[in-house]
């Protein structure tokens, strides 16, 4: 704005300079040394004025386009609150990051938990419909002495079943036998298996003892057996 009224004030006195009625004032004597002097001055009324133009429009430009104090402090707060919300963001990244890390680990042991239960309900379905077993003893040799018996396991179950028995020996007398109470139920049994025989016991929950034996009036009997725990 100040640079567009100096400027229309130098037009004016450059036309004010100019002008036909201006140099008719003058006196038409005068020499060319007057002339050259009018000239000279109204020249140095124009750099003057120009000067005074680019001054004021100088200012005003550094006016405008220069930052204040307040503005650059402005900016400093500004800048300060935006790294409060950076920080702050920061933290609410970290923060979402480890609960997301927890509930991973917690459906990790969640779907561990689901696994054993899975597995844990397997094998109470095949407990109850008896399509589970457990190998007891396995092809283990035992010395009879003639006319006894030797307990071959003496141990406590948890489920109802049956023990499946087989011996194999040398001596036709050879038996296996079965001994347990449970829920008021006392169990003893003895089946001949003979020199290769199987024998199947029914059980229940608790302690079981199991015997081989032999009948034989004087001569020792070696004998091989396996259990097989079917419950």
């Amino acid at each position: 704005m100040p640079v567009l009224v100096f400027g229309g004030i130098l037009k004016k006195l450059l036309s004010a300079g100019f002008d036909d009625a201006f140099i008719g004032d003058l006196d038409m004597e005068s020499t060319e040394s007057h002339k050259g002097k009018v000239v000279g001055r109204t020249v140095a009324i124009v750099l003057g004025l120009t000067c005074a133009v680019l001054v004021a429009g100088l200012v005003a430009v550094t006016a405008v386009y220069m930052p204040t104090a307040s503005t650059i402090n402005d900016l400093k707060v500004e800048n300060a609150r935006l790294k409060g919300n950076m920080t702050a963001l920061t933290n609410q990244i970290s923060t979402l990051q480890n609960t997301l890390n927890s509930i991973r680990r917690d459906s990790a042991s969640k779907e561990n938990q689901i696994a054993a239960l899975q597995t844990s309900n397997n094998d109470l379905t095949n407990i109850v419909n008896m399509n589970a077993s457990t190998i007891i003893t396995q092809g283990e040799v035992v010395q009879v002495q003639a006319g006894t018996n030797v307990t071959v396991f003496n141990d406590f179950i948890n489920y109802a079943g049956y023990f499946s028995v087989q011996v194999t020996s040398l001596s036709n007398t050879t038996f296996a036998q079965v001994l347990y109470t449970s829920s008021g139920v006392e169990f003893d049994k003895v089946t001949a298996v003979g020199e290769d025989g199987i024998a199947n016991f029914p059980v229940l929950p608790g302690s079981i003892e199991v015997r081989v034996g032999d009948t034989e009036a004087a001569n020792a009997v070696d004998a091989t057996v396996s259990i097989l725990y079917v419950y």
